[in-house]
């Protein structure tokens, strides 16, 4: 089970992202690999990893954190664009138009993180997984699926998987002002 730091869409955003599923469905040739959707209740940006698990230790040190961080930082902006293929992930998804807030928001996330003693992650794309693929499938191509709907990381949610979703372990309202 994986512990994350994560945003849950809202209704009006899994809305969007269902009829994005639906329009790839719809646009798949009938030769295309086996699809394993994600259900809405899967459907999350995950903003920082954290780790398999945690100890109360560091969940103490995360929350600790993120009161301050949540406080300090205003919602951020962003977009949905389109769906996508990462092949090497073996990947669906839906790709995020990633404003400067949400750049820097996740930035701070990564230096508040190795704060608190996790180690140093890799960059992050902002995305939304639709589905995954079998191992050694390829990908079909996708043509005239561009998205523009917009979304608001406006909470973050420290989030552990369960089977078919996710639990909220703690949550915090992103409260910051936008001219900061």
């Amino acid at each position: 089970m994986s512990v994350f730091l994560g945003w849950l869409p809202d209704a009006a955003t899994q809305a969007a992202l269902a009829d994005l599923r639906l329009r790839v469905e719809a646009a798949l040739p009938a030769d295309a690999p086996r699809h394993d959707w994600r259900r809405p209740a899967q459907w999350h940006m995950t903003l920082r990893y954290l780790g398999e698990r945690i100890d109360e230790a560091q969940r103490a040190r995360v929350e600790s954190a993120m009161a301050g961080f949540a406080a300090a930082i205003a919602p951020a902006d962003a977009s949905i664009t389109g769906a996508q293929y990462w092949p090497h992930a073996r990947v669906l998804v839906a790709k995020i138009d990633a404003s400067p807030a949400l750049k820097a928001l996740l930035k701070q996330l990564e230096a508040d993180a190795q704060g608190s003693g996790f180690m140093k992650e890799r960059a992050h794309t902002a995305h939304i997984t639709l589905a995954y693929l079998p191992r050694g499938a390829t990908p079909p191509a996708l043509a005239g699926l561009d998205a523009n709907t917009p979304l608001q990381v406006g909470r973050i949610d420290l989030l552990q998987t369960v089977p078919g979703g996710y639990d909220a372990l703690a949550s915090w309202p992103l409260a910051g002002r936008g001219d900061a």
